[in-house]
């Protein structure tokens, strides 16, 4: 059995993003405007894939692969980035970031260490500059700092 991965992608988008959204009413007034903006456009864009996807006919299936070979990369980002935000409250922003970005570039192939530091330095120096320079905003602190 196959299983479409951008039907499978759309619908899971619009689902969690949906559920994201209805938890943004729970914020306060001036804290949800963005996350729910967010969320809004994010299940736009899903739907948007979806219709697309239903569009140039589900039958389609890619060639071979069973249905676990269809979720094994899904799933896999999916919990990595879940230990990921498990990870930012444990041992802080910076360095989970760090080991979070290392880890999925060297996943999807980036196996050279100075283009995989250079995207990380910058990523992390413009989170710096934006967010804690700029807005005066604290990132979550764990063990490390």
């Amino acid at each position: 059995m196959t299983v479409n991965k951008n039907l499978f992608f759309a619908a899971s988008i619009t689902v969690i993003s949906t559920l994201l959204a209805a938890q943004s009413f729970s914020y306060p007034a001036e804290s949800a405007v963005f996350p729910r903006f967010l969320c809004i456009l994010m299940v736009f864009f899903s739907i948007l894939i979806l219709i697309k996807t239903l569009k140039n006919n589900v039958q389609k299936q890619e060639d071979g692969g069973s249905i676990i070979q269809t979720f094994k990369l899904p799933v896999l980002v999916f919990g990595l980035t879940a230990l990921y935000i498990i990870a930012i409250q444990h041992i802080g922003y910076f360095v989970s970031t760090v080991a979070f970005m290392a880890f999925t570039m060297f996943f999807f192939g980036e196996r050279r260490f100075l283009p995989s530091a250079a995207a990380i330095l910058i990523f992390l120096g413009v989170v710096y500059a934006l967010f804690i320079s700029f807005l005066g905003l604290r990132l979550p602190e764990g063990l490390l700092f």
